[in-house]
């Protein structure tokens, strides 16, 4: 008899297990769920993805295309949807939504990625973040950048704590040949103390630059110029946002 009801309970839990969702499944609901008109949507830059040591909770982020110009293909604003969605009770208990959030026009908007890095701000709160990048069309002046949001949970509501810092970034000019054209880069990482305490930490910010050049095959960068400086980003009580300070 206890047999029985051991292979019952592992019937039922397998049962339970096949019914979750699929990513698709679950980016249908949030369509639904927002009353989205699908052709508005930017569907190649979706991305989901599962809170950190919270399996059963998934982000979901969906790009909605508005504020299109009639007269440029490409030319357009991009609403900035976050939802969370729990597997567990099979339905969104967080969302998040910034109209114009981004644009799309002489720079292409490329893509969208959910990092969910260690951003401990504090002892009870873990951030995660939305990367975003963009690119120019120009062969003559390239250009690319990386930049991030970060979010965190307040009272189960989604809360943007950074706004828009630029992580990367390279351009250039390029007159013809490599011998005859010159970059620029930046990349930077955020370091945050370990001592976690009540209020946010300081995030540090750490950035190096980069100029060079290439030799005549573009193979080999020709360094002319290096270096590197450490900023600060801190929490400002009276705009609920990380702010840069030195």
């Amino acid at each position: 008899m206890k047999n029985l009801l051991v292979i019952a309970f592992i019937l039922f839990k397998s049962s339970i297990i096949g019914q979750e969702l699929s990513d698709k499944e679950i980016i249908n609901k949030a369509v639904v769920f927002l009353k989205v008109n699908e052709k508005d949507l930017l569907a190649d830059k979706i991305c989901l993805k599962a809170l950190p040591n919270q399996n059963e909770k998934v982000i979901v982020v969906l790009p909605v295309i508005s504020n299109r110009d009639a007269e440029c293909d490409y030319c357009f604003d991009i609403d900035n949807n976050l939802l969370v969605y729990n597997k567990n009770t099979k339905s969104f208990e967080s969302k998040y939504t910034k109209k114009a959030e981004w644009t799309s026009d002489a720079l292409k908007f490329d893509e969208i990625k959910i990092d969910t890095g260690l951003y401990y701000l504090n002892k009870n709160t873990r951030a995660f973040g939305i990367r975003y990048s963009y690119s120019g069309s120009s062969s003559v002046n390239p250009f690319s950048s990386n930049s991030i949001n970060l979010y965190c949970f307040k009272n189960n509501q989604i809360v943007e704590v950074l706004h828009d810092f630029e992580l990367e970034k390279s351009n250039g000019e390029n007159g013809g040949g490599c011998e005859n054209a010159s970059f620029e880069t930046s990349k930077s990482v955020f370091v945050i103390n370990t001592n976690l305490a009540d209020k946010f930490n300081d995030i540090i910010v750490k950035t190096k630059f980069k100029d060079y050049s290439l030799d005549a095959n573009c193979d080999k960068e020709i360094i002319k110029k290096q270096s590197s400086k450490q900023s600060v980003l801190r929490f400002d009580e009276k705009q609920k946002k990380y702010v840069l300070v030195k």
